[in-house]
């Protein structure tokens, strides 16, 4: 007894990398400015509303041409594409996931704050990397229990000033 199965065509299509436009002006391109990824980052200074009500804005995937490349560039294609296949991602999923491809693999039991990950959201935002912004709640200063809704830096700029050296 013979078993045939019979393979549509589509499986014997190349792939397609969904970074193509990213791909394409990887040597063209410059490299980004050093993002200064820290695990002491700012990100930890806003209220928890704030890291709780983070979300992003970002132009779709096939429509960004990247000016640089990177970590901070190729998270920022990712969160676009992200965006564009409808995953509903809170902010802490994203820098979860961020801590698990770009530093160090998995979470262990013993850091199960994504550091790295919220801080790379920081520098996606910081670098703006064709229209992608992220947004965030904070506190008004006449009332501290009505919201207002600002950019990630400009929440940053008030709760956690950079000391220049």
């Amino acid at each position: 007894m013979s078993v045939s199965i019979t393979l549509p065509s589509a499986v014997f299509a190349p792939l397609v990398s969904p970074f193509e436009n990213y791909h394409d002006v990887f040597w063209e391109v410059e490299d980004e400015p050093d993002p200064g990824l820290t695990s002491k980052t700012r990100m930890l200074a806003l209220p928890a509303v704030s890291l709780a009500t983070l979300r992003y804005r970002a132009a779709p995937a096939d429509c960004m041409h990247p000016q640089t490349r990177g970590t901070v560039t190729e998270a920022s294609m990712r969160l676009a594409k992200w965006k564009d296949n409808n995953a509903r991602l809170s902010a802490w999923e994203v820098a979860r996931n961020f801590q698990m491809l770009y530093f160090r693999g998995a979470l262990s039991r013993s850091t199960r704050v994504p550091l790295l990950g919220l801080d790379l959201i920081r520098a996606t935002d910081e670098l703006g990397c064709e229209g992608l912004e992220w947004y965030v709640d904070v506190p008004r200063e006449d009332d501290p229990f009505r919201f207002r809704i600002v950019r990630l830096k400009d929440a940053l700029e008030r709760f956690a000033p950079t000391v220049e050296r």
